[in-house]
């Protein structure tokens, strides 16, 4: 029977993309489809893939193959090269490839979804070899599986620390006089990128005028404290930002997952770094009639990729060790909920991140900061020497030492600041009048409020 072949067709989009190279894709897509069906499971055994994974084959075939023309813009776009086929997949595990559609859209792609692609080149590079118009069976450099990938790297303080001082600075320029003039044109270029004009216009004052920009410090500041997903930072908009109140106000409808909570709270760092970029956005001519908080160097909305490159650059810039490690954009979201889940409490985390379920916090990012970790250790290293020292030393008793003083402390601030148990009284009016300073400890809170309930009970 033969083939009705309505799944081999290419899309509109990829026919856009290969011009006049669209007839003959086509025809080696219906090929590839016949092949699937016939042998692409098995080719030796001459055993076949069911019509539906070979349908969703061909859809990711079809995306992979504008993904590897925007690219990197091949000799022969009629067809998907192999060294592209590997820098596909470290851009898709990178996050600088992202979802493209939907609700979801700019997220990175589950682990699952990245082995499809994955094995969607496999099978379309082994239809190539058994057609003879490879000589090798191709193999993928980076193996996917179905179980959670790897996450996003989370920073250190120090790395944080050192990230956000590189950030502040980043893109600073020479001196004009102290380059000297054969250096002066690598500048040159890189002011006439930055301010969109001919290199061969630069001027010293395009030098002074291009020389620093706090564009990028609001941005990883602002990106870290809110959470922003790369998504966010896109769809940002200046109304979204209150200087009065420090915070930044994530519509809904603009956010990652359309999450429900939408306003987040901005350290002072970050809110004058925001209200100085807000200053000096008004001066720049690409934001003349635009009201995106951020537009990259050519004008348009940041994407996940070029996000994902410019913490890498910092990163790098700060001396802030890039291999082996998954940096990413989200690695900003990462490490601020992991810190402010460990600093505070899972509720403040839970806000900040705009989660729906204080579970989704609780699973994510209830991970100790390895500093943390390392002071607890170094402390258990410490009563372990102390011991084998001194065999009638107890590290729990040194603990127990140690609350009750810090129990006797806070109660002899409770007696200089006012004693509780007097602190409830009750007016002519019937009313309650509390009169004290009270320790900010678990204690004194319970101690105040059972005298309020007390009160009440009475009356």
């Amino acid at each position: 029977m033969t083939n009705a072949k309505p799944t081999a067709a290419i899309t509109q989009e990829l026919r856009r993309e290969l011009g006049d190279e669209a007839e003959d894709v086509q025809r080696k897509y219906s090929d590839l489809h016949d092949w699937m069906i016939n042998e692409g499971k098995n080719p030796r055994r001459e055993i076949g893939l069911n019509r539906t994974t070979a349908k969703n084959y061909l859809n990711r075939l079809d995306q992979l193959h504008r993904l590897s023309i925007t690219h990197f813009e091949p000799d022969d776009p009629s067809k998907i090269e192999d060294e592209h086929a590997d820098a596909l997949l470290l851009m898709i595990d990178r996050a600088e490839i992202t979802k493209q559609r939907g609700k979801n859209k700019d997220e990175e792609y589950g682990e699952s979804t990245k082995r499809k692609f994955s094995d969607t080149l496999e099978c379309y590079f082994k239809w190539r070899y058994y057609e003879r118009s490879m000589d090798y069976e191709w193999e993928p450099k980076i193996n996917f599986s179905d179980e959670k990938g790897e996450s996003a790297y989370r920073f250190t303080y120090r790395e944080l620390g050192k990230l956000f001082k590189e950030a502040e600075t980043y893109g600073v320029l020479p001196s004009y006089y102290d380059t000297p003039v054969n250096e002066r044109e690598r500048v040159d270029g890189l002011v006439a990128q930055r301010l969109g004009i001919p290199k061969e216009d630069v001027t010293r004052n395009d030098w002074l005028h291009a020389d620093w920009s706090g564009k990028t410090h609001s941005l990883v500041t602002v990106g870290f404290d809110a959470g922003l997903a790369p998504i966010e930072i896109a769809n940002a908009e200046t109304r979204w930002y209150d200087p009065k109140t420090k915070t930044l106000t994530i519509p809904t409808e603009y956010s990652c997952k359309e999450r429900e909570k939408e306003e987040v709270g901005l350290s002072d760092e970050s809110a004058d770094s925001m209200s100085g970029w807000m200053q000096e956005r008004r001066h720049l001519s690409k934001y003349d009639g635009s009201n995106k908080i951020w537009l990259n160097r050519e004008g348009n909305s940041y994407q996940s990729g070029s996000l994902c490159n410019l913490l890498r650059s910092l990163c790098e810039e700060a001396g802030i060790k890039t291999d082996d490690r998954k940096i990413v954009w989200y690695s900003l979201r990462q490490t601020m909920g992991r810190n402010v889940t460990a600093e505070g409490e899972l509720s403040e985390a839970n806000d900040q991140l705009r989660h729906e379920r204080f579970e989704t916090t609780q699973e994510r990012y209830n991970q100790t900061p390895v500093e943390k970790l390392q002071l607890r250790l170094n402390e258990t290293r410490r009563k372990a020497t102390k011991a084998a020292a001194d065999p009638n030393y107890n590290p729990y008793e040194e603990e127990e030492q140690t609350t009750s003083s810090t129990r006797n402390a806070n109660t002899s601030s409770a007696q200089n600041a006012g004693d509780p148990s007097s602190a409830v009284t009750t007016t002519h009016g019937g009313g309650v009048h509390i009169d004290a300073v009270i320790p900010d400890t678990t204690e004194s809170r319970v101690d105040i409020t059972k005298q309020i309930l007390h009160d009440e009970t009475e009356d």
